[in-house]
């Protein structure tokens, strides 16, 4: 898909502008390098869209959007005019922006690329190995700093931050999507419905308060045999259309030692079975 000749990643598009800091990440600008005109005017029913014909297109981006959706809502739609060029127009809804990460589509396609050009390794990297605790308040700070949407911001510790992070997305119906960090076994999944004992499940069932925190137990998340005993931190918060967003995330890491060590002993007895 990237050798399709206009392709440019976002890498290559922040360098021939010679952006080296956030505040130069101007989405306008950047689209306009790259041919697309962005547009804000007053959208129902999706957060933005893209028209293309031939070399041109047109990015109309709701405008009565926060600031940080309306730039992640064009550089989602630039990421379409990367991957998708000459397809039927596109229509993206707010849900897409914030469930569809870990697939394999379009959409999740496109919001990797508005993750790449608005939070760039090269800016972002350095930032991110300084920390050494994560919550939604840290999250806050960096989306202001890069004037970013809060969901899209939160990803991008997962993917760098050196700790053991998760972050999973629910809607009413149940789990959508969730990340972990490189570190944590993909043998942990999260539970498809926030359970009782759990933050997420407190926001999703009761009160008016948007966002909660605290040290839950591991099981109340994890149906695993190694979680019984331990337990982690939890930082959950609802969205404006009523989604939560759990970060989980692991102050000791003896669990964690505790799965891989487990896994590797099945894995094992597999091995020796299949041998016999």
């Amino acid at each position: 898909m990237e050798n399709n000749g206009h392709f440019k990643s976002p890498d290559q598009l922040l360098g021939e502008l010679g952006v080296s800091a956030p505040d130069e990440i101007d989405i306008e600008a950047i689209a306009f390098h790259s041919s697309p005109t962005v547009r804000y005017r007053p959208l129902t029913g999706c957060a933005a869209r893209i028209v293309g014909n031939g070399n041109s297109a047109i990015i109309t981006v709701d405008s009565s959007s926060p600031r940080p959706r309306q730039r992640f809502s064009a550089a989602h739609e630039l990421g379409h005019w990367m991957y998708d060029r000459g397809k039927a127009s596109l229509s993206c809804q707010e849900a897409q922006f914030l469930k569809e990460w870990s697939a394999s589509n379009p959409e999740s396609r496109a919001n990797r690329y508005a993750s790449g050009l608005l939070l760039p390794v090269s800016l972002f990297g350095p930032i991110a190995k300084t920390f050494r605790t994560m919550d939604f308040c840290i999250i806050r700070n960096l989306a202001q700093t890069f004037t970013t949407s809060l969901t899209a911001t939160a990803i991008r510790p997962v993917e760098y931050v050196p700790l053991p992070i998760m972050l999973v997305c629910y809607s009413a119906e149940g789990r959508d999507c969730f990340v972990r960090a490189p570190s944590i076994s993909d043998q942990l999944w999260p539970s498809r419905k926030p359970e009782k004992n759990t933050v997420a499940f407190d926001l999703l069932n009761a009160g008016a308060e948007r966002e909660l925190k605290g040290e839950v137990p591991a099981r109340a998340w994890f149906d695993h045999p190694c979680a019984g005993r331990h337990y982690m931190q939890e930082h959950s918060f609802r969205t404006r259309i009523g989604w939560v967003l759990a970060l989980l995330w692991w102050k000791n890491e003896q669990m964690l030692i505790e799965v891989e060590e487990y896994e590797e002993r099945q894995a094992s007895r597999r091995s020796d079975r299949l041998e016999e």
